[in-house]
């Protein structure tokens, strides 16, 4: 049963890792150059930086004796394995069951509220280019970027002040879900819900619109508004997979082994940094290393041209 924990773990560690450095490496690449930036993929630049934050989970002071700062979802998946190997040592630190899962779950709300507005805009400029025109004028994507990091930072005031949470942690309790108290609980999933159905119900209406509509219509679209749908669409599965299907199984089946805590470790956040990881890795496939293929296939057929070309001058002089 260890084992299996510290596998999940260690993979989790792996998978932050991998998001934390890909993810450095988009925004590196093509956030910070401007040669390669593009107007219509504002939003996903953002996530790219966010999920550099959420793999780490920005550093979190927690002022305990040693002042240490620490590294939310690294050092909670850490603290996962001590309180594994170590209880009676770790009983002492319970607190930092939420200190460190808060952080995280600021990133992981900031994040979702990211992910509804990129598959609103991908929706928008789907069906109404020229509204989306105008909007994308009109409104400044930092404003988004406003919002969602409101949202995330609202979950602190919901816990501690509209749930009154007093940091009573059940003594079997290694997880942040049965830290938190019901109030904020039953707030977290049902934000989480709502904002996961409609970021299906709109992934739906831009399918239709991709496969089916300009199939039937034989409508060609602009190339970048076409790969910014597919990674909209990618960030949808991921989201699926890696993210509401754990949580929706561990509500609906909480004593079976495959979704408990003391089988399989922080599934959870396991789940989503995974799910972090490949999407990760697939965009920097898309945007880096096939542009950087194609650049390469260009420049040899360029070459090949040119020494073509100058083979038959050759030949008539």
């Amino acid at each position: 049963m260890d084992s299996v924990i510290l596998m999940v773990c260690l993979l989790g560690i792996i998978c932050a890792l991998s998001t934390i450095f890909l993810n450095i490496n988009l925004v590196f690449r093509i956030v910070l150059n401007k040669s390669k930036r593009n107007v219509d993929m504002q939003l996903f630049y953002y996530r790219f930086v966010l999920d550099i934050f959420f793999g780490t989970c920005c550093e979190f002071i927690f002022k305990d004796m040693n002042n240490e700062d620490l590294f939310s979802v690294l050092f909670y998946i850490v603290f996962i394995l001590l309180s594994i190997e170590a209880p009676m040592l770790m009983e002492e630190y319970r607190d930092l069951i939420v200190y460190l899962a808060i952080p995280w779950s600021n990133f992981a709300a900031c994040r979702s509220i990211i992910a509804l507005s990129i598959s609103t805009e991908r929706v928008i400029a789907a069906y109404f280019p020229i509204s989306y025109r105008n909007i994308k004028n009109s409104v400044p994507t930092w404003s988004i970027l406003l919002v969602a990091i409101s949202f995330g930072l609202s979950e602190e005031l919901v816990l501690f002040e509209f749930c009154s949470y007093n940091m009573v942690i059940p003594l079997s309790c290694r997880v942040f879900g049965c830290a938190v108290n019901k109030c904020f609980y039953n707030f977290w999933t049902i934000h989480k819900t709502v904002i996961f159905c409609m970021i299906v119900i709109l992934s739906v209406l831009l399918s239709v619109k991709i496969f089916i509509w300009n199939n039937l219509k034989h409508t060609k679209t602009n190339s970048q508004l076409s790969k910014a749908n597919r990674l909209a669409l990618l960030d949808t599965i991921t989201v699926l997979i890696f993210d509401f299907l754990p949580s929706f199984c561990g509500s609906m089946w909480p004593t079976a082994k495959l979704f408990s805590f003391d089988y399989v470790g922080p599934y959870n956040a396991v789940g989503k940094v995974t799910g972090c990881a490949i999407e990760a890795i697939v965009v920097s496939t898309l945007l880096i290393f096939r542009k950087t293929r194609i650049s390469e296939n260009i420049s040899t057929s360029i070459r090949r041209a040119i020494r073509v070309k100058n083979s038959k001058s050759s030949r008539l002089a």
